[in-house]
């Protein structure tokens, strides 16, 4: 199920219905900037470190990387949280013209998949939430669509893993999915193309590194 909510990540985690986050590293005027004290309080981690990670992941890291930081509290709401790349992320520039021009789906697309997968398969998440990975107020639909394909694929290949993905909170709305609706509709969601991923467990938390051939 892929479902839409234009709350805050806290009500839906204590009420069962999230149990891991990917979100873009953007920070202050952001879902990550919104969310970072539930973040911090409810995996107990400092506000501070998840702020490192995701600024060095935005502006320092010119890889396209993961930072995966698992919860450290037990009966914890969530399982971790994915700190992902996006449009205003350094990675991003050599993919395509930042902010302005359309999106490069094969990165939406690689990224959305490698997150979905690792809190799957590390974490047992079932049920996810994501926030856009584009700059605050630009949230473009084909987004949207590479979400629910990388999705698509990864349940096509482990049947029952995933039970939900909601998108949360700002700069997304109803109308951007509307492209997941006419890809429900057509049945059609291609084939996923594996790509290169390599990690790092640094203890606290884990750099997934991903890497493919752009001209596949």
């Amino acid at each position: 199920m892929v479902a839409f909510d234009a709350g805050r990540l806290e009500p839906l985690a204590r009420e069962g219905k999230v149990d891991a986050y990917i979100v873009a590293t953007e920070d202050g005027f952001s879902p990550l900037g919104a969310n970072r004290h539930f973040l911090s309080a409810d995996l107990d981690v400092p506000e501070q470190e998840i702020k490192q990670h995701a600024d060095w992941n935005r502006f320092k890291n010119a890889h396209v990387t993961l930072v995966a930081i698992p919860s450290r509290r037990k009966g914890s709401c969530l399982r971790g949280v994915v700190l992902a790349p996006s449009e205003t992320s350094k990675c991003y520039e050599r993919f395509a013209t930042a902010l302005y021009g359309r999106p490069f789906r094969d990165f939406y697309y690689n990224v959305s998949y490698e997150a979905i997968a690792y809190a799957s398969e590390n974490w047992g998440a079932r049920r996810l939430a994501t926030s856009h990975l584009s700059g605050s107020g630009r949230f473009h639909e084909d987004i949207a669509t590479c979400n629910a394909e990388a999705l698509a694929h990864y349940c096509d290949a482990h049947a029952s893993a995933i039970d939900s993905l909601v998108f949360v909170g700002c700069c997304i709305s109803q109308e951007h999915l509307a492209s997941i609706s006419r890809l429900n509709a057509e049945g059609q969601s291609g084939t996923h193309r594996p790509i290169s991923t390599q990690v790092e467990d640094l203890g606290g938390h884990v750099l997934v590194h991903l890497e493919w051939n752009l001209d596949a």
